[in-house]
């Protein structure tokens, strides 16, 4: 490697390290004190570099908080179309639905949990529309065409998947000895059940056919 060409990835791989350490002490400090408690001074003193360095690679606090937020989401592994890869039928795309969002929700309760006193800020409404739209595009595509734009439908599906339903089977199942992977495979079917219920109801008739 050319002395420039070294000095420029030496560079580069530096200016990826600060911007990491920064990310990790900035978690860290929301762990601690909470997003509104966290300082620029504050984060900076904890990843020991200047306030400057800090608006130089994220602009300013918003946009801090934003590409925390990001690499949290990411962490996360927000679901995507491929969770319907394989599978026939509307009953299935049903069950992975539920499924991928339970297990997403899952993994991420600790952070609603410590971000919820923020959702006034605009960084976090953008993530959380964002969240939304996927999870709405997710929803639509398990449904299928015809009963994606059934209210009823939809809000059959969603009262499933809500935190309060879900919540309620893992505290009842779990107390029962029943493990949350065999919880999620019942609240599948408790979905599959709703939607075809009221869409049979929508027919005049007592199911799907």
């Amino acid at each position: 490697m050319a002395p420039r060409a070294y000095t420029q990835h030496r560079r580069a791989e530096t200016s990826r390290q600060t911007r990491h350490r920064i990310l990790e002490s900035t978690l860290a400090l929301y762990r601690e004190r909470g997003v509104a408690d966290t300082t620029l001074k504050a984060v900076a003193e904890r990843a020991d570099v200047s306030r400057g360095t800090i608006l130089h690679h994220f602009g300013s606090g918003d946009g801090l908080l934003g590409a925390v937020l990001d690499q949290v989401v990411e962490s996360l592994d927000l679901p995507d179309e491929r969770i319907y890869e394989g599978l026939a039928g509307r009953d299935a795309r049903i069950r992975a639905f539920v499924d991928a969002i339970v297990v997403f929700n899952e993994r991420g309760v600790s952070w609603w949990t410590m971000f919820e006193a923020e959702m006034q800020r605009p960084e976090l409404q953008k993530r959380e529309a964002h969240y939304w739209s996927v999870l709405g595009q997710l929803q639509a595509k398990a449904l299928g065409p015809r009963l994606a734009a059934d209210p009823l439908a939809n809000a059959a599906l969603l009262s499933v998947i809500h935190p309060a339903t879900v919540g309620t089977f893992l505290w009842s199942f779990e107390r029962a000895g029943v493990g949350k992977e065999d919880v999620r495979p019942i609240l599948g079917d408790l979905a599959v059940d709703a939607v075809r219920r009221v869409a049979g109801r929508r027919r005049g008739t007592g199911g799907l056919s």
